[in-house]
């Protein structure tokens, strides 16, 4: 473990097609200009760079087929920040397709983050925090450091399940997945893993993959993540700060999505998704100057790290 305390700032970076699939809309198609690639990246670029930050970015494979993604992934490297595998296709449903299906998406996202930065992939979040035993174990077989998929955070599993339910109701189902519901159970500090089950800490002697949860603030379990921001502001993550400290003394692991550096004002940006993204309502220079106030709190209790620099050694 690093000597200092280490704060984890990781970007989903989910572009509009995701979206699509999450709120049922029409597929745009991999070709599509994408904001989040576009105008986004570079906005969490330049306020990285100002905060002193050095964040995790995962990236799809796909994504970076395209040429322009793939230039702009190399500049993510460069400016010291560390890319990895957010799968290849994205498919919510990937634990479902089997393991030769899931050995051939993972090996996908290896050959294109590699091709496009020149490095391989160290680490992985699923599409929809939806880890399981088998993706689990071949990451462990692949000699992935770590995964960062599990989010235990009964609030949002609950909201999540809701609103699935909802649009099943109304005639246009998501592609979304509900994450097994034994992940809720997970610790919510870093630990090694068993790959068998994945939500549980590997038993004393046994190898296995180290599992970076989602923070949240203890006892009420709200996510430290982008949009919930929004609602703590500086003053309140100030006030809950004690705790948080308690409860993450040696990780702290804050998540972001591309889309929490746009806002509907931004160009290429579809009218059904600022409909149902409340975040977007918001501009993108109050969400810079909210992060980037974060940002400088955390840096007095903790050091920016990616998550590869941050992993428990032995």
């Amino acid at each position: 473990m690093p000597a200092a305390p280490s704060c984890c700032v990781s970007v989903d970076m989910d572009g509009v097609r995701r979206y699509a699939a999450i709120h049922g809309a029409p597929d745009p198609g991999a070709g599509a200009w994408d904001p989040v690639w576009s105008v986004a990246l570079g906005r969490f670029l330049e306020l990285f760079d100002a905060a002193g930050v050095r964040a995790t970015f995962f990236c799809v494979g796909e994504d970076l087929e395209q040429e322009e993604h793939a230039a702009l992934a190399l500049r993510v490297v460069e400016a010291g920040h560390e890319i990895a595998s957010h799968s290849h296709e994205h498919r919510y449903d990937l634990r479902a397709r089997g393991l030769a299906a899931i050995r051939a998406d993972l090996e996908a996202a290896e050959r294109a983050i590699e091709a496009a930065t020149g490095r391989r992939p160290r680490g992985f979040r699923a599409p929809g925090y939806n880890l399981d035993p088998g993706i689990a174990g071949v990451l462990a077989e692949r000699g992935y450091d770590y995964d960062a998929s599990l989010f235990p955070c009964p609030p949002y599993w609950a909201a999540k399940g809701l609103i699935m339910a909802r649009m099943r109701l109304s005639g246009a189902p998501s592609r979304s997945q509900m994450t097994l519901p034994h992940t809720l159970t997970a610790p919510t500090t870093p630990y090694l893993a068993d790959p068998t089950r994945p939500w549980r800490r590997a038993p004393s002697g046994q190898r296995g993959l180290w599992e970076i949860p989602m923070s949240l603030v203890p006892g009420v379990r709200f996510p430290l993540i982008g949009t919930s921001l929004h609602l703590l502001g500086v003053g309140g993550l100030r006030a809950l700060l004690p705790a948080i400290r308690r409860s993450h003394p040696e990780v702290l692991s804050l998540e972001f999505h591309g889309i929490d550096m746009l806002d509907g004002a931004d160009a290429g940006l579809p009218g059904w998704l600022s409909a149902r993204q409340p975040d977007l309502r918001v501009s993108a220079g109050d969400k810079r100057r909210l992060y980037a106030g974060i940002f400088e709190l955390l840096k007095a209790h903790y050091q920016h790290r990616p998550l590869i620099e941050s992993l428990p050694r032995p």
